[in-house]
């Protein structure tokens, strides 16, 4: 993808789904927030106060989320920016389960893009 073509939000929501589901069908949606578009996908549901990790009967979506709010380093020009801890930390920082690490690295090309660590919890993307 050249720097002149962009995602529009719809292709940029889709890569989020994908994101999300790629990590549901591994076991690895724990700890992990995804923000795009405005929006934030997490476990953490902000009425209960509950967690619902790896369960796709309790996908939250909350609205009006900016990465900015809760780490530093994001693209100015944001596409996607993510945050982690548990086993999504483990697989992209430290190197556990490099074959899930390819697969998933794959997703982000398909889009056109790659991401660039912040620090070893979070990252941010940008075109190729």
């Amino acid at each position: 993808m050249s720097s002149t073509a962009k995602l529009t939000a719809e292709q940029i929501e889709n890569l989020a789904k994908e994101i999300r589901e790629f990590l549901l069908e591994h076991g690895l949606w724990q700890d992990v927030d995804i923000y795009f578009n405005g929006k934030r996908f997490t476990q953490h549901d902000p009425v209960t106060g509950k967690y619902y990790y790896n369960d796709r009967e309790h996908l939250i979506e909350e609205e009006d989320q900016d990465p900015r709010t809760y780490f530093e380093y994001v693209n100015p020009d944001h596409i996607l920016s993510m945050s982690f801890e548990g086993p999504v930390c483990e697989m992209l920082y430290y190197g556990i389960l490099p074959s899930v690490r390819r697969e998933f690295d794959k997703i982000f090309e398909r889009y056109g893009l790659y991401y660039e660590f912040g620090h070893h919890w979070n990252f941010s993307c940008y075109y190729i």
